[in-house]
């Protein structure tokens, strides 16, 4: 079973605040994995720390086999900011524009998408099914329609993972099984590993294939 990461021991403090101690899991290659905690648990920062936001007191990380620390091949994971983070673009940006960043480092030498990002997204945005918000403005779109084009971001550059960091939230009840049943295709039918991160664990534990649960800095199986 390939490991996609390997946590080993981790441990992170603020000062005077300890927030991991002695954390080990594993994502292997295919997972569904939920991590889940109440509010304040830490989950936000253990993400922090796997995208080197944050870095680690202590422990070992291994993503993709290599240390974290010598990682750099972050266009392999896809990443899927709390929906409250997508209020911060407030400049006029269609839903094209936005997602197409997501292969920034493919532009071409003027900085500019080549014809190949132009394909990558137009098949990204249909298998998501949002053709029709191509051209809308991405700071006009509902919750769960900003929620769809945000992965669409973290998918065109064909990642291996895939992380969601509390993605059901601002979403309504009525969309947010559809946006786990989209999860669920992803990781069924093109082979997504996924960690989702989510306090809500009444709605995603019968998605999921597997639950780890934050408590007071370490790992449970819930």
């Amino acid at each position: 079973m390939t490991k996609l990461i390997e946590i080993r021991n981790l441990k992170f403090s603020y000062p005077y605040n300890l927030i991991l101690d002695d954390i080990n899991f594993d994502v292997n290659e295919g997972d569904f994995l939920a991590l889940s905690g109440e509010n304040g648990a830490g989950k936000s920062t253990l993400i922090n720390i796997l995208l080197k936001n944050l870095k680690k007191d202590g422990g070992e990380i291994k993503i993709l086999g290599k240390d974290i620390e010598a990682f750099k091949d972050y266009d392999k994971i896809g990443y899927v900011p709390q929906a409250k983070d997508s209020t911060k673009i407030a400049f006029p940006i269609t839903c094209e524009e936005y997602a197409i960043l997501g292969l920034y480092k493919k532009f071409n030498i003027f900085k500019r998408p080549t014809k190949e990002c132009w394909e990558r997204l137009d098949f990204t945005f249909k298998d998501l099914s949002i053709q029709k918000l191509r051209k809308k403005p991405f700071k006009d779109l509902s919750g769960g329609q900003q929620q769809r084009v945000m992965i669409a971001r973290a998918l065109v550059s064909d990642p291996k993972l895939l992380i969601l960091d509390e993605p059901t939230v601002g979403i309504d009840a009525r969309h947010k099984k559809d946006f786990l049943k989209l999860l669920i295709h992803l990781n069924k039918y093109h082979g997504l590993t996924i960690l989702i991160i989510s306090h809500e664990l009444d709605l995603i534990k019968d998605y999921v294939t597997r639950i780890l649960y934050l408590h007071e800095g370490r790992i449970s199986h819930a």
